[in-house]
């Protein structure tokens, strides 16, 4: 009856673990589309790791990818060949693991995690988060020519942002950059950023404050650029 038991246990749990290894297949590997879709998706956030558990976390991804292949031969050669009880404790630690990692990664999705949620709003609904330096930011993007020269000026003070912590400009390219504080009411930080690296940060002095027109140049060429209004 025990053993009985434990078949039934095992058959839906290949089902399951079969079913999802189809998904991930189709829709990671191929991506192409299929009714496995449907299932829905976990979408972790990991800004708010660093960049070693955040590959870590997609490392165990890969394994756990790896471990319901086995089950999927495992399971079974456990079930239709005779004197393959070893692989039950095998097949035990696997399922194990993977079910930590999806829990895991569950607790990672903000439609699941209140606390998440909360931290992925961004108030102004034109605003977009990113993490700078392990810090979030909700930021205004700038992301064509005119955006790209108008930029943070003309706000008189962050209240004008509504909500927003600043603006991140988009570049098709990389190239020395370099940004300029006219008609620009705000004491800015400016990061310089080279793919999602921040390799260089200046302080552009509203005109207001300089009295004159000021430059900054990335020390580098860079592809994105963050302003900030600092506060005062």
């Amino acid at each position: 009856m025990k053993n009985k038991f434990i078949n039934i246990v095992l058959i839906i749990i290949l089902i399951f673990f079969f079913t999802h290894f189809l998904k991930d297949v189709t829709q990671d590997i191929l991506k192409i589309k299929t009714p496995l879709d449907y299932l829905g998706n976990v979408n972790e956030d990991l800004s708010l790791f660093n960049p070693f558990i955040k590959n870590l976390f997609n490392i165990t991804a890969y394994l756990s990818f790896i471990g319901e292949f086995f089950l999927i031969i495992t399971i079974p050669i456990y079930l239709f060949c005779n004197k393959k009880n070893y692989l039950l404790k095998y097949i035990w630690i696997i399922i194990a693991s993977i079910l930590m990692y999806f829990l895991v990664a569950i607790f990672l999705d903000p439609k699941f995690n209140i606390y998440l949620n909360n931290k992925n709003h961004c108030s102004n609904p034109h605003a977009k988060k990113y993490l700078i330096e392990n810090k979030n930011y909700c930021l205004l993007t700038a992301s064509n020519q005119e955006q790209w020269q108008k930029g943070l000026m003309f706000y008189k003070n962050k209240k004008e942002l509504k909500g927003a912590d600043g603006m991140i400009f988009i570049f098709p390219e990389k190239q020395i950059r370099s940004f300029w504080n006219k008609n620009t009411y705000l004491d800015l930080d400016v990061y310089w950023i080279d793919e999602n690296k921040v390799i260089g940060k200046s302080f552009l002095p509203s005109i207001e404050k300089s009295k004159e027109t000021i430059t900054v140049k990335s020390p580098k060429s860079v592809n994105k650029v963050i302003e900030l209004p600092v506060k005062n």
